[in-house]
C-alpha cells in the first residue's frame, strides 16, 4: 500500500486531493487528515475550475503540513500500521495483542485474560480484509462500551436524550440531533477516559441549547469547568486513532 505522506513530499508537483462539496461552506478551504489525505472543501456554487489554482496557492503550507505528518509518524510508527501487532483501547483501560492466522475459523474473535490484557485473533487476509475485520470488531466494542456510560452521565447530570447511535464518523467526535439523537464516534476508545466524559458533556449540554451560544458554554461550564483545554485536546485528538480505524 503507498503511503499518501511518503508520496506526497516527494512529488515535485501540488500534492494530491480529493473534493468535497459541502452545503454547509461559506467558503473554499483545504484539510489534510492526521494521515496525510489533502481534501479540498468547496461550497456548492463554488467553480471547479478554480481549485487547481486555489489548490497551488497553498502549496507551500502543505507540503510544510504533510512534512510535519512525516516527523510525527516517525516518532509513533505504530499508528500507521495496516495490520497491527496490538490495539490499545485507553478510553476503557484495555489491550489486545493481534494473532493473524490464516486457518482460523471465525473471522475475527477476541479473548480477555486476567486483567485488562487479552488477544485478537484475526483471519489473514489482504490489508483492505483486515481493516474491515477491525473496524468491525471496533465498532461492536463501541456499541457494548460506550452506551452504558453515556447513560450514567446523562443521568448524573440529568439532560435525557431520546436516541443513541454509534457511528464512524471522519471529522465529528459526536453531534446531537433536534430531536435529541446523539451520534458518537466509535474511535472515542482511542481516547483517554476525561476526553470520552468531557464529550459526553458536550453532546449532552446540546439537548438543551442546539447551538454555541454563551448560555450553551455556560451550561458546559457548570459540569466541566475546564471545557476550554478539553476542547483544545479534542481538536488534537485525531492523532490518537491508528490509520487501520480510520473511516474510508
Amino acid at each position: 500500500m503507498t503511503d499518501p505522506v511518503d508520496d506526497e513530499i516527494t512529488s515535485n508537483h501540488s500534492p494530491t486531493y480529493s473534493i468535497r462539496v459541502s452545503q454547509r461552506a461559506k467558503r473554499a478551504r483545504i484539510e489534510v487528515s492526521p494521515f496525510g489525505r489533502v481534501e479540498v472543501v468547496v461550497p456548492k456554487r463554488f467553480n471547479p475550475k478554480h481549485v487547481p489554482g486555489f489548490v497551488a496557492s497553498h502549496r507551500d503550507w502543505l507540503l510544510r503540513t504533510l512534512q510535519r505528518l512525516t516527523e510525527r509518524r516517525s516518532l509513533d510508527p505504530a499508528l500507521y500500521a495496516i495490520r497491527p501487532t496490538s490495539v490499545d483501547l485507553p478510553a476503557i483501560n484495555a489491550s489486545w495483542q493481534v494473532v493473524y492466522d490464516a486457518k482460523q475459523r471465525t473471522p475475527i474473535a477476541a479473548n480477555m485474560g486476567q486483567g485488562h490484557t487479552g488477544s485478537l485473533y484475526v483471519r489473514d487476509g489482504t490489508e483492505t480484509q483486515t481493516r474491515v475485520l477491525l473496524r468491525n470488531w471496533l465498532h461492536g466494542e463501541a456499541k457494548s462500551r460506550l452506551p452504558p456510560w453515556i447513560h450514567e452521565v446523562s443521568e448524573e447530570l440529568r439532560l435525557p436524550f431520546t436516541k443513541l447511535v454509534i457511528r464512524g464518523q471522519k471529522t465529528r467526535w459526536g453531534s446531537c440531533s433536534s430531536r435529541g439523537t446523539l451520534s458518537i464516534n466509535r474511535n472515542l476508545l482511542f481516547l483517554p477516559p476525561h476526553l470520552v466524559r468531557y464529550l459526553f458533556i458536550h453532546e449532552l449540554c446540546h439537548t438543551v441549547y442546539l447551538n454555541h451560544s454563551n448560555r450553551y458554554w455556560c451550561l458546559v461550564k457548570k459540569f466541566e469547568p475546564h471545557y476550554q483545554r478539553h476542547e483544545k485536546a479534542l481538536q488534537q485528538a485525531a492523532y490518537r486513532i491508528p490509520l487501520w480505524a480510520q473511516p474510508e
